[in-house]
C-alpha cells in the first residue's frame, strides 16, 4: 500500500476545507483549534474532513484556513508574509517590525509553535486581502519536523528576494 504524500494529504484535506467554507458552524468549531482550551471542539469536524487529529498540522490549518480562508498559488508562505508587509507602500521596503515578526516565525522549532505565529500572520492576511496558499503551507508544516533549515530558507527567499542584478547594476551606474 503507497503511503500519501504530504502534498496528497493537502489535496485531500483542503478539498475537504473547501467543501465546508459555507458551512459556518464547521468554520467556528474549527477556528477553535489553534485554542489549547477549546481545540477539542474540533477535533469532531477535522475528523468528519478526513484530518487526523493526532496530528496538529491538521487542526493548525483548519484554524487558519477558517479563520481567512483566501487562497492563492503562492511558492510559500513567505510569499504571502510579503504581501501583508509591503501591503500600501510604494517604495518596495519591508517594514523592520515585519520584518522581525518573520524572523520570529522561522525561528520556530515546532509546527505546534509555527500555529501560536501563524495565527497572527492570518490574520494580517485577512485584514490587508493577501491570499495564502494552504496546501504548500499544509506540505511544509508537515515536514517541518524533518526538513525546518530547508523550509525556513524557501520562506526567507520569497520574503526577501535577491535584487536583480541588472538592477543593481542601473544603480551602480546612474551613482557613477
Amino acid at each position: 500500500m503507497n503511503t500519501p504524500t504530504p502534498q496528497n494529504r493537502a489535496e485531500r484535506f483542503l478539498a475537504a476545507l473547501r467543501r465546508a467554507k459555507a458551512d459556518r458552524g464547521k468554520m467556528a468549531a474549527l477556528r477553535r483549534a489553534l485554542s489549547p482550551r477549546n481545540q477539542m471542539d474540533a477535533w469532531p469536524v477535522i475528523a468528519d474532513l478526513g484530518g487526523d487529529i493526532q496530528r496538529p498540522v491538521y487542526g493548525i490549518v483548519a484554524a487558519l484556513y477558517a479563520t481567512h480562508p483566501e487562497e492563492s498559488d503562492a511558492a510559500n508562505f513567505g510569499v504571502t508574509c510579503r504581501q501583508i508587509g509591503l501591503d500600501g507602500r510604494s517604495d518596495g521596503q519591508l517594514p523592520k517590525s515585519y520584518e522581525h515578526r518573520f524572523r520570529r516565525l522561522i525561528a520556530c522549532d515546532t509546527a505546534e509553535e509555527l500555529g501560536e505565529h501563524l495565527r497572527a500572520w492570518i490574520r494580517l492576511a485577512a485584514s490587508k486581502g493577501a491570499t495564502v496558499n494552504y496546501q504548500r503551507l499544509f506540505a511544509d508544516l508537515w515536514n517541518w519536523e524533518w526538513y525546518a533549515d530547508d523550509i525556513r530558507v524557501r520562506w526567507a527567499a520569497e520574503f526577501w528576494p535577491a535584487r536583480h542584478t541588472e538592477e543593481a547594476s542601473a544603480k551602480e551606474e546612474t551613482a557613477a
